[in-house]
Formats: C-alpha cells, sequence, structure tokens
C-alpha cells in the first residue's frame, strides 16, 4: 500500500478537507493535493506531524497499510475540533503569532543591547581620558559585553525563525482587519517614540558643545543611549507590524528556497545553469499553482533570475560599504591624530547607505525584465 493511499484514506475517514489538512500540518493546500497525486514527498518533519494528527506510526503511514484502520478516539477528536474551527474564523493552529512575538523581542534587545554597549563605551572612554588616561582602554569592555549580547539574542532569534519557517512553509491568515489596524497604530506610536528619543538625544548633545571634553562625552553616551531605548520600540513595533501580514510570510517560500543548498551552488552558476536547475516543478511549486502555463513559468524563472542578480549585486555593494565603514570607524578609534567620541558613527553611516543601495536597487532593477 502506498503512502497516497493511506493518507487519502486517513483524510477521507476523519473528515477533513485537503485545506483543513493543510493547516494543521502548516504547508499549503497545493502541497498536500501533490502528496495526494504522488507528484511530491512530505518532508520527515511533516511525516511525522501527520503521525500525530492521525494517530499512527510513520512505518504504517509510508508502508503499511492503514485502510481496513478505524480512527482512534483521541484522532477522532482532534478532527472533529479542526472542523469547529474551520467552521468559524481561521486560527492560529502553528503558533504563528506567538513566535513572531519573541521573535521581536530578541531582535530589538539585541539591538538595544548593541547601542547600550556603545554609549557605555563612550561614557567610559571619555571619563578615563579625563581621569585616568592610562586606563582608556577599559572601554571596550563594555563595548564587548554589548556585542557578546548582542550576538546572543541576534543568532539564536534567526535560527529559531529559520526552523520556524522550514516548519511551517505556509500559514493561513487568521489576522482580522482590526488587528492590522491596532498593529499599524502600535507601530506608529512606536515610531514617533523612537524617533522622539533620538531627538531629545541629539538636541542635549549639541547643548554640550563648548562645556569641555567630560560634558561633550557624557552628552554623546546619553544620545547614544536614548538611541538605542528608540532603536528597540523602533525595531519591535516594525516586526510586530510585519507579523500581521501573513501573506508576505507565504511569499518569503520562494526566499527561502534561495537559502537553499541548490540555490547556494547556483551563485557559481551562469545563467544557462540556472535554467536548467529550476525545474517546471520547482517553478509551480513558488507560484502555488500545480499547473501552471508554460508561459506563467517562464516569467516566473525570469524573475528567479532577475532577483539573483539583484541579490548579488546588493550584497557585493553592501559588503564594499561596511568594509570602508570598518576601515574608517577603526582609523577614528585608534589613530591618535584622528580619534574622536563619534567613530561608531562609521558604522552607522555604513549601514544607512546599506539601506539606500538596497533601495535603489529594489527601485530601479525590476524582477520582471519586460518592465
Amino acid at each position: 500500500m502506498s503512502f497516497r493511499d493511506n493518507l487519502q484514506y486517513l483524510r477521507a475517514t476523519h473528515a477533513m478537507t485537503q485545506e483543513q489538512l493543510a493547516m494543521m500540518v502548516g504547508v499549503s493546500r497545493q502541497s498536500v493535493t501533490k502528496w495526494e497525486a504522488e507528484r511530491a514527498y512530505p518532508e520527515m518533519d511533516k511525516l511525522l506531524k501527520l503521525c500525530q494528527i492521525f494517530d499512527c506510526t510513520l512505518d504504517d503511514l509510508v508502508t503499511g497499510d492503514l485502510t481496513c484502520t478505524v480512527p482512534s478516539a483521541a484522532a477522532q477528536a482532534r478532527a472533529d475540533a479542526m472542523r469547529q474551527s474551520a467552521g468559524g474564523p481561521p486560527q492560529d493552529v502553528c503558533g504563528y503569532d506567538e513566535h513572531m512575538r519573541a521573535f521581536a523581542n530578541r531582535i530589538a534587545a539585541g539591538v538595544g543591547a548593541l547601542l547600550i554597549g556603545i554609549s557605555l563605551l563612550i561614557l567610559v572612554g571619555t571619563v578615563t581620558e579625563c581621569f585616568a588616561p592610562s586606563l582608556e582602554a577599559l572601554g571596550l569592555i563594555p563595548l564587548f559585553a554589548g556585542i557578546g549580547i548582542w550576538l546572543a539574542f541576534i543568532l539564536p532569534a534567526f535560527f529559531r525563525h529559520s526552523e520556524f519557517q522550514r516548519s511551517h512553509p505556509y500559514v493561513q491568515d487568521f489576522y482580522t482587519a482590526d488587528d492590522r489596524r491596532e498593529a499599524q497604530r502600535t507601530f506608529s506610536i512606536g515610531l514617533v517614540a523612537g524617533l522622539l528619543l533620538l531627538f531629545i538625544g541629539v538636541v542635549a548633545a549639541s547643548f554640550s558643545d563648548g562645556h569641555g571634553a567630560l560634558a561633550e562625552g557624557i552628552a554623546s553616551a546619553a544620545m547614544v543611549a536614548l538611541l538605542a531605548a528608540g532603536a528597540w520600540i523602533i525595531v519591535r513595533s516594525s516586526i510586530l507590524l510585519s507579523r500581521v501580514y501573513v501573506a508576505n510570510y507565504n511569499e518569503a517560500r520562494e526566499q527561502a528556497m534561495a537559502e537553499s543548498d541548490t540555490w547556494k551552488y547556483l551563485r557559481e552558476s551562469d545563467a544557462a545553469q540556472l535554467r536548467g536547475l529550476y525545474t517546471d516543478e520547482q517553478i509551480c511549486e513558488l507560484l502555488g499553482i500545480p499547473n501552471a502555463s508554460d508561459a506563467e513559468i517562464a516569467r516566473a524563472r525570469a524573475r528567479l533570475e532577475r532577483r539573483h542578480r539583484k541579490s548579488q549585486l546588493t550584497s557585493g555593494l553592501c559588503g564594499i560599504i561596511m568594509i570602508i565603514a570598518t576601515i574608517v570607524g577603526m582609523a577614528l578609534l585608534l589613530v591618535p591624530q584622528w580619534h574622536t567620541a563619534y567613530f561608531w558613527m562609521a558604522w552607522v553611516v555604513g549601514g544607512l547607505l546599506c539601506g539606500v543601495v538596497g533601495i535603489a536597487v529594489s527601485t530601479f532593477i525590476k524582477d520582471d525584465p519586460t518592465a
């Protein structure tokens, strides 16, 4: 007995539609259609989830014969709950909202910790320069501590987010219009509050000019601390706003494929190899259209090629910018005649230039080569 027959039988005996099963597993309906047509095969984590849903073993599901079995009470109750939820508003069955809130908190905390480390570097450096020049190197301790905390938040957050995306490539949109309006309102308040904190810090630093190196250093440290608070608010509210647009998350399936092992190989390939390795089935999977026409597949392949070139161009330009910013920042920190408490601005300017480059490339180089 084949996996397809077992899956069709189990879904039918539990009175589930393909949409309901897809929502429980965390994939698109097209994926379930392909499984039942034997045009694709689920990954191991999806197979284990199917075993959990239907209360069966992996061996029985893949190679056994489940067409003569009767659904267990636990599996039947789970199917009943699924049908009831399908009759009402969509539900967050995979923990998407909780995951995105935790992701927003970790990323914002990492950014804030890094900027706080820079603030303490400026403060300690200023105080030691004025009172104990031989201990000026102590300022590097809070900087490295801030970098360490930043990495401790950022790296696990992105690893967990990547794992969540891999486990749940498709999420049903369960947010309401009221949820989106509330997220937009929260983001607007956060953006204004963050910019206000930055403005207060800049104004306070400007008033310290001419009051001596100690006052200027303390004011600069306070400005960066306020920038850290503002960045925490803006970053967190931005991610919380993006979470309610689930369609954008689902479209990231294409980006997830761009991060796959196949794409890593394609980075060294020319356009002909790119066309050869992107099969029609892969294109249909990205489009979410099982029976896409040849014209649709050709247009999608052209967009992927163009997006690949855009990614290469953006990455190369940003790499050059940040290398230059690092050289300038280290020179302003270590070269005595160029030393300034504002050496960290080199990376800020570099990051802003990278953002400008990304926007410029996205604006002037279209994904659709015919546009």
